[in-house]
């Protein structure tokens, strides 16, 4: 596998392919790319008959570790690989460590191991158990073993942590790459670490910038979960800039989280290739559907039909309510712990009174609607309509003018409020629908932007907050 870029500035937007694929021969993939996001091997909401009607272009999954967990010892006995096993083998895949949907609780990360959270609940991997694992998925790229258990709030202990706890892991992890048969032809990619801190950001990457690995994860800057989207492009520049300004030009960056569409292109500015589709999922389980404008091409076009017939969403965005959410999933709960105090310098984590137990329970930690209050603020009314609003019972017009997916052709957005109150499973599924083939749109529209050089223009047409009241 190759990354080709026909120009390497450093910290700077580029246009990239990723070619030479000898599992997908002819593949090329242009970046910045959208991987797209997978529960359970699955995106969700969608069949494979299905996602072809979104795009019947070859795109990369990004499959969270933690999802597939469960069926570890299937793949093992298939013998063929995630990709085959889960029915999508035409799809380049990207293995990742966490659910970038999900919170992954802090504190459980431990000298040896990292904790994840499947549907059986809490997994401890060491280099090998996790090794072991990538060795049956087989995919085509994958993050090596780290801690990224860091966020605004870390300590410089923590931070530390962090740092030299994923350096251990990815020798420990490059080794058995080095030595594997079944993935001489995958890629890894090693996480770089330092939390907000611009001194460990600047350690782990001048580490790895010494290191054989095909590209890098730039880690360690949330705990995921919805509440990513509020991080703005202010709050990490600093820690990107320091990781990439020691990293070489010419590799492969990906950046994991529901990040909202100015900052990713602020961090596309920036020189990142790839992002995950995780935030069209959030949106999508809110009742959310994405109009702002998402390419330069649809300025004559209204994103929105409101501003021909309806009202708009309130300014004040109340109408984005959590509580809105398409269905209720069940969610695996932590049992009872006791409260400690860590090492980290005042930070409180919690152990488990029996690090065995595993709950038969399904459904991996999903924060509920109640306690993701702030997943739904006013920056989303840039970007979404909430078609749960009782207003929108009568509105006969699709989700978005200059959208040609499925959805918006054949339906309205009475009807998807409708399902939506009545939760037919149907609901979801024509939201994905238009949100995923919208948020392609857009990464279409950034990767054009930049040949052209009007990613500015594009960032204004995005950051616009339409007033079709």
């Amino acid at each position: 596998m190759k990354f080709i870029l026909p120009s390497v500035t450093a910290c700077s937007s580029r246009v990239g392919y990723i070619t030479d694929i000898r599992r997908l021969p002819g593949l090329v993939l242009e970046t910045p790319q959208l991987l797209l996001y997978t529960k359970g091997g699955s995106i969700p909401h969608l069949t494979y008959e299905v996602l072809q009607m979104v795009s019947k272009e070859q795109h990369a999954l990004h499959i969270p570790i933690s999802t597939v967990a469960h069926c570890h010892e299937a793949v093992v006995a298939f013998g063929k690989g995630i990709a085959d096993f889960i029915g999508l083998k035409e799809y380049l895949t990207f293995c990742s460590i966490h659910d970038p949907a999900a919170v992954t609780p802090h504190g459980f990360n431990e000298r040896d191991t990292v904790s994840i959270w499947s549907r059986t609940g809490r997994k401890q991997l060491d280099p090998d158990k996790y090794m072991d694992m990538i060795e049956a998925f087989q995919p085509d790229m994958y993050q090596s073993l780290c801690d990224g258990d860091t966020n605004p709030t870390s300590s410089k202990k923590r931070v530390q942590k962090s740092i030299n706890r994923s350096i251990a892991f990815l020798e420990k992890c490059l080794e058995r790459h080095e030595k594997s048969e079944v993935l001489k032809e995958s890629a890894i990619l090693g996480a770089v670490e330092g939390g907000y801190s611009i001194e460990g950001r600047e350690d782990s990457a001048k580490y790895l910038a010494n290191s054989s690995v095909f590209g890098y994860v730039i880690d360690g800057l949330h705990s995921n979960g919805p509440d990513v989207e509020q991080l703005t492009i202010e709050d990490v520049k600093p820690v990107l800039e320091a990781s990439l300004k020691h990293l070489p030009n010419d590799k492969f960056r990906v950046l994991q989280g529901c990040w909202n569409p100015e900052t990713v292109l602020s961090m596309v500015e920036l020189g990142m290739d790839a992002f995950d589709s995780s935030y069209v999922y959030t949106v999508t389980e809110r009742g959310g559907a994405l109009i702002f404008q998402n390419s330069i091409k649809n300025l004559d076009i209204p994103s929105t039909a409101t501003d021909v017939s309806y009202g708009a969403e309130p300014k004040d965005g109340s109408n984005l309510k959590p509580d809105t959410s398409i269905y209720a999933q069940s969610s695996y709960e932590i049992p009872e712990k006791k409260k400690r105090i860590t090492d980290d310098k005042q930070v409180t984590s919690v152990v488990e009174e029996d690090k065995s137990v595993e709950s038969e329970t399904q459904g991996p930690i999903v924060e509920s609607p109640e306690d993701t209050k702030s997943q739904t603020t006013s920056l989303n009314r840039k970007y979404e309509i909430s078609l749960a609003d009782k207003k929108y019972a009568e509105d006969f017009t699709p989700l978005s003018r200059s959208c040609s997916c499925l959805t918006c052709k054949k339906h309205t957005r009475a009807y998807i409020h409708h399902l939506l109150q009545t939760r037919e499973l149907l609901g979801p599924v024509l939201l994905t629908i238009h949100n995923l083939h919208y948020y392609m749109e857009f990464f279409k529209g950034i990767r054009e932007a930049l040949k052209s050089n009007t990613l500015d223009s594009l960032r204004k047409c995005v950051s616009e907050e339409k007033d079709t009241s």
